[in-house]
């Protein structure tokens, strides 16, 4: 099913490891990435192709569902606790298959109040 190995991939984008390698972005994200953080901050991928690193974070992930666009694109939405600030977030990513291969081409995160 494709909806688990979505959720693994937001995941597996919650972790340091990940967050912190550049090699393991490019896997994960497409060329045009961007995001709009909880934070505000705009994130685009090909401004940060080398040097990407998105940080350390102790979040958890709870609520994932998956909505089926096309074939090849899907919006994953779901809840995130940061364990250090205290802060919740809704979240939302486009991912789209490309070769065979599903990478996350858009990402924002809502704060709650």
């Amino acid at each position: 099913m494709l909806a688990p190995l979505i959720e693994e991939k937001e995941r597996l984008l919650l972790t340091s490891e990940v967050r912190s390698s550049p090699e393991r972005l490019r896997e994960l994200l497409t060329e045009d990435f961007f995001e709009i953080g909880s934070s505000g901050r705009l994130l685009y991928k090909e401004e940060d192709t080398n040097t990407m690193d998105l940080g350390d974070i102790d979040v958890s992930l709870s609520d994932f569902h998956l909505d089926v666009i096309r074939e090849d694109v899907v919006l994953a939405t779901y809840r995130t606790e940061n364990h250090t600030t205290g802060t919740n977030a809704l979240r939302s990513s486009i991912w789209v298959r490309i070769d065979g291969t599903w990478k996350m081409k858009f990402h924002q995160g809502t704060p709650i109040p």
